[in-house]
């Protein structure tokens, strides 16, 4: 297809990779860009022009939008308007997209139509004063090795403009102080792995020192941590950590009584842009859920553990490693810090995925109500999850052919075509195999099913989101159908090659509270060449005896189908271990008989099994439970448990599989919810929002030392400076001799 067909949004994934392979450019700068063209997308969405194409983008268009930044509030609370300086941001970055039109040979509007505002907006450069700067540098105590590590730390900033980060990671070798030296130059690897030289002034090298010159130890850290026992903790090195650099700066910016501005914490986590998350009206990817104006999203209640709608208050987009986890059946795939729910020494905890291990619980969702629509004929659906299943679509030749080794299977299907579309349609024996193919000639059904997505290839296919949110009606139609084609005769599972339409289907079931587990399985079979041919396929299992009746009361198919009985696997377990540790704990301090009882009263012998060895079933934690009641036992312990053990939509799921997925680069999107419920449901995981450290809590003390330098960028949280031109090293010296200064 002719690439000016594409809708302007639709170039933005692929302008971002422009960004990363061909221009280089960091992954905050991909981030930052990618946020301000979502205010493109955004005001595209509102003026009804998102079907828009490169070449039908208008000066009048760019006119309009300018008009809509001039005006767009900075919050609800604050009736102020984007600055001038921020608005240029957002026209830059949709300067760089037509730039990557060009670069394309895609027909656009002409980069120089793109004008940046001018006036009083632009930011000016603000100056500490000679006594502020005294207060800062003088204020640690130097008559101790901390004072002196600190004061070094301060005039080094002052110096050279270093990232807290790049001033962690430097080692004493790689400081060379000699006695008649006056400035030292140090090349480093910054920004977007970009080497540059910063310079050490000399009243930056006669502190660092004293510093060094107090040091007894063997560390190759330049500055370490002085905390006691810190040598006892198995670490290699003392090294400090960006974080408590942060922290010893805002404490000599409190103390010296500079002005604060503290940045607030943003609650985010990072999805896969596939992830599926529920709102109220849809199950809706996380891609989509970005670029969408929906701001409701489905949460899980602290108080019941029941549905709950919230708001989401923040959206972001990140490049990031990725983990894909495997839990129970489910797969999840999300950042290092993205975190997750599991049963602590307190009751239910947060966990990053980083620190998650097989062996370890997660919690998860057992149904999900979302307002039904209405689509097509539930006729049509199932018909339509038929072709899904063993038909292709052909546009080419204006057909759409079925095939099934069961010809009776293909009449029933023949039927509700020649109903559905009054036309006369054909079954005969396939001369290529030992099947029978069904044809189906309908130039709308195609262009009907192509545009919702069908016609993908066999490992690419989906289920429609249309059809995902449709009316359970509709959607037990589909899924039927795609089980007489994709489903097994007896044991409740489907195949496929295509994982994401399984987990399509797994998250389609649980619309009716039914669980299903997702596997995966290579196999290698010999084709008819004497050739072999290894793939990978996915099953999905209907395993417990209650789903299994939920599924044969839904989804009528006519697959012979079989339940199997397994009473073990539909007793849920609890992970409840760590907290019934506390519990007995407390009850022993407190000198209440909890194991006696419980061994006498309800034949629970050897409580400590239940601690990590065996996962308690629900009605033995339930008979615990009415043990510590009947003693009159009263704690949080207690009240967390019964909280536990009373969420009925919830289920603890099994970690089975963790592991880092190859590429470290990965799109993934963030969305920061309402803090009283801060959790959101994502491919049957209840997820919750990590906390991003990566900011600075007090930017206002550090952009003044970073204005010292004479810098005007304070788009990033961490102090940086770019002093990196010959032409600037005398200036550097001059500006940093410290003559108005006391030592």
């Amino acid at each position: 297809m002719n690439k000016n067909n594409s809708p302007i949004i639709q170039h933005i994934t692929n302008y971002l990779e422009y960004l990363e392979i061909e221009k280089g450019a960091a992954s905050k700068t991909q981030e930052n860009y990618f946020r301000y063209l979502n205010k493109f997308v955004k005001w595209l969405k509102l003026s009804k022009l998102d079907h828009i194409r490169p070449h039908e983008l208008s000066s009048d268009h760019v006119w309009k939008y300018r008009v809509y930044l001039s005006k767009y509030p900075i919050s609800d609370k604050n009736k102020n308007t984007l600055k001038k300086v921020t608005q240029n941001h957002y026209l830059i970055a949709l300067r760089s997209l037509l730039t990557y039109f060009t670069d394309r040979d895609i027909l656009s509007l002409p980069t120089d139509k793109i004008k940046l505002a001018k006036g009083k907006g632009s930011r000016t450069v603000k100056f500490l004063n000679i006594d502020q700067l005294q207060k800062l540098l003088i204020t640690p105590d130097t008559s101790h090795n901390i004072g002196l590590r600190d004061r070094a730390i301060l005039e080094v900033l002052f110096s050279t403009g270093l990232r807290v980060a790049e001033l962690a990671a430097l080692n004493k070798d790689q400081i060379k102080i000699k006695p008649d030296i006056k400035d030292i130059e140090l090349s480093v690897i910054g920004k977007g792995n970009r080497p540059r030289t910063v310079y050490f002034s000399e009243r930056a090298i006669k502190w660092l020192k004293k510093y060094l010159d107090s040091r007894d130890d063997n560390d190759k850290s330049l500055f370490i941590n002085y905390r006691p026992g810190k040598k006892d903790d198995n670490s290699p090195t003392r090294r400090l950590t960006p974080r408590s650099i942060e922290r010893t700066l805002e404490k000599y910016s409190k103390i010296a009584g500079l002005p604060i501005s503290v940045s607030p914490h943003t609650l985010r986590h990072c999805l896969h842009p596939l992830t599926r998350i529920f709102t109220p009206n849809n199950i809706v990817s996380a891609r989509d859920l970005f670029f969408s104006q929906e701001d409701n999203i489905q949460s899980v209640s602290w108080n019941k553990f029941n549905l709950k709608n919230t708001k989401i208050i923040s959206k972001n987009y990140h490049i990031t490693s990725l983990y894909s986890i495997w839990a129970d059946g489910y797969n999840l795939i999300c950042s290092p810090k993205h975190r997750l729910f599991t049963i602590g020494s307190n009751g239910v905890e947060e966990k990053m995925a980083i620190d998650l291990k097989a062996g370890d619980y997660v919690m998860g969702i057992k149904k999900i109500n979302i307002k039904e629509s209405n689509f097509i004929d539930p006729k049509l659906a199932r018909l339509m999850g038929y072709i899904l299943g063993d038909g292709v679509v052909n546009k080419r030749n204006r057909s759409i052919q079925i095939y099934d080794k069961d010809k009776k299977f293909l009449e029933y299907y023949k039927k509700i075509a020649e109903e559905l579309l009054n036309i006369k349609t054909s079954v005969k024996k396939n001369k290529q195999s030992n099947s029978f193919k069904l044809n189906i000639n309908n130039i709308e059904l195609i262009d009907f099913l192509l545009n919702i997505g069908f016609g993908e290839k066999s490992n690419k296919k989906r289920i429609p989101k249309e059809i995902l949110c449709a009316s359970l009606k509709e959607l037990s139609e589909f899924l039927a159908g795609f089980y007489d084609a994709e489903g097994n005769s007896g044991s409740i599972r489907m195949f496929s090659s295509s994982l994401e339409l399984l987990k399509d289907a797994q998250i389609a079931l649980l619309r009716f509270g039914i669980d299903s587990h997702l596997y995966k399985r290579d196999r290698t079979v010999m084709l008819p060449q004497k050739k072999e041919f290894s793939h990978r396929f996915y099953t999905l299992h209907i395993l417990h005896y209650f789903d299994q009746l939920r599924f044969l009361n839904n989804i009528n198919t006519l697959k012979k189908k079989k339940i199997i009985i397994d009473k073990e696997s539909d007793n849920e377990k609890l992970p409840i271990g760590k907290l019934l540790i506390e519990i007995r704990k407390d009850t022993d301090k407190k000198k209440i008989p909890f194991s006696y009882r419980l061994q006498e009263n309800h034949k629970i012998k050897h409580l400590p099994r239940y601690y990590d060895k065996i996962i308690p079933l629900k009605q033995t934690v339930k008979k615990i439970i009415k043990q510590l009641k009947d003693l009159n036992y009263k704690s949080e312990h207690l009240k967390n448990l019964e909280m536990i053990v009373s969420a009925y939509n919830i289920k603890w799921m099994r970690i089975k599989e963790k592991r880092r997925l190859p590429s470290p680069r990965n799109s993934s999107y963030d969305f920061g919810v309402t803090k009283k419920e801060s959790n959101l449901i994502t491919d049957g995981f209840i997820s919750h929002n990590s906390y991003a450290t990566d900011l600075l809590n007090q930017g206002a003390d550090l952009r003044t030392v970073q204005e010292l330098l004479g810098h005007q960028n304070v788009a990033t949280t961490q102090i940086y400076t770019h002093v990196t031109n010959k032409r600037l090293r005398e200036m550097h010296r001059k500006f940093h001799s410290g003559k108005d200064l006391k030592d």
